[in-house]
């Protein structure tokens, strides 16, 4: 699929699916602000477990950023067909 079939499917989405993409991207953005606090007390206290919670929160919040966008895309196809 190229990037001119995924900006024009972007732009057709229903309106519903567009308003949960956009609050899992906000709620996923939060999740990452919080991972990047646990990992900046990491780099002022220097606890190895800060490090390693603040990087798991980090990982999981850019997978949930990614997770809605593809869900969202599949959720408008199934209804669109």
């Amino acid at each position: 699929m190229n990037f001119q079939k995924i900006i024009k499917s972007a732009k057709q989405l229903d309106k519903k699916i567009l308003k949960l993409i956009k609050n899992g991207l906000k709620f996923s953005f939060v999740f990452c602000l919080i991972a990047n606090f646990i990992l900046a007390t990491y780099t002022v206290l220097g606890e190895p477990n800060a490090y390693y919670i603040g990087i798991s929160l980090l990982k999981s919040g850019l997978f949930f950023m990614v997770g809605f966008i593809i869900c969202g895309f599949a959720f408008n196809k199934m209804i669109s067909e």
